[in-house]
């Protein structure tokens, strides 16, 4: 487990990054940054790099290095901070639709975006070492509360808040993504698995920020407690070949009260201790 001093030092980072992002967009649009901002705002990001760096693990750390070394054609942080006013020399000024950007290092695509990805290694730095099933009874806990969700869609008088009709398993996962998108920035659908028994198989979202697999299944007639439970049992041997799988969630959604024993399947299925990690949830 990841330290709490160092966890705690990782977030305060993370934090931080929010003001340096406001020190520095303003540079560009203003057009002008004095010596002391300049100073002030060079100073400000090398110190955060410095924490940061060590706290990077060594997997991922040229990665992050090269977020802000960039080099002789790709231009990073390290050429923004040096000329964020040097003007690009291919710029027309006269011209409307000129294909080149005013400045040399534009703050968006030579900054802003090398930034974000080393935000982004630093929370993968607190998800890496984090417990699996934690997380997974944390997403778990957020779809108990899917039916009120749905209820108040349901409920709505407004023309353009029309309610859903969740009629099959497809609209489902509609719904399903919307809501993993409200917790996570990467959310991926349909995201393939290695090649089994010839076949290729697909999982229904993967959050490949924390390594959790989401499966969705929608009860009917034929797909009562003794069905769900084999085909989970099939669909999680195959995910277990992804590569970024540390954990499985289940929702079965059973609005037609099809399950007989949904607590038990809930029970028999789920495994704190499993590699991956497993969970089950019954949505009603």
């Amino acid at each position: 487990m990841m330290s709490t001093s160092k966890r705690a030092e990782i977030e305060r980072l993370i934090d931080d990054t929010y003001e340096i992002e406001s020190m520095l967009s303003e540079w560009q649009t203003r057009g002008i940054v004095t010596r002391e901002e300049l100073r002030a705002g060079q100073e400000k990001y090398q110190s955060w790099y410095a924490r940061a760096t060590p706290l990077i693990s060594e997997a991922t750390r040229e990665q992050f290095k090269d977020m802000y070394e960039g080099g002789m054609v790709i231009k990073r942080i390290k050429s923004f901070l040096a000329k964020p006013l040097e003007i690009n020399q291919f710029h027309d000024p006269k011209s409307t639709d000129s294909p080149f950007p005013k400045w040399s290092h534009p703050y968006s695509s030579t900054f802003l975006e090398s930034f974000h990805t080393q935000r982004t290694l630093l929370q993968a730095e607190i998800y890496a070492v984090a417990e699996i099933f934690p997380l997974l009874a944390e997403i778990a806990e957020a779809f108990t509360r899917f039916p009120s969700f749905l209820q108040t869609l349901q409920n709505s008088t407004k023309p353009n808040v029309p309610a859903p009709k969740v009629e099959k398993e497809e609209d489902l996962q509609v719904l399903v993504g919307a809501c993993l998108r409200l917790m996570y920035d990467d959310v991926r659908p349909e995201d393939y698995v290695p090649q089994h028994a010839g076949g290729r198989s697909r999982v229904d979202f993967l959050l490949p920020a924390v390594g959790i697999v989401v499966e969705t299944k929608m009860t009917r007639e034929s797909l009562t407690d003794r069905k769900v439970g084999e085909e989970l049992t099939i669909d999680w041997s195959r995910y277990a070949k992804h590569p970024d799988c540390r954990g499985i969630l289940a929702l079965v959604y059973d609005p037609g009260r099809y399950l007989i024993n949904p607590a038990g399947l809930e029970s028999d299925l789920t495994q704190d201790q499993g590699n991956p990690a497993t969970r089950v949830l019954v949505i009603r």
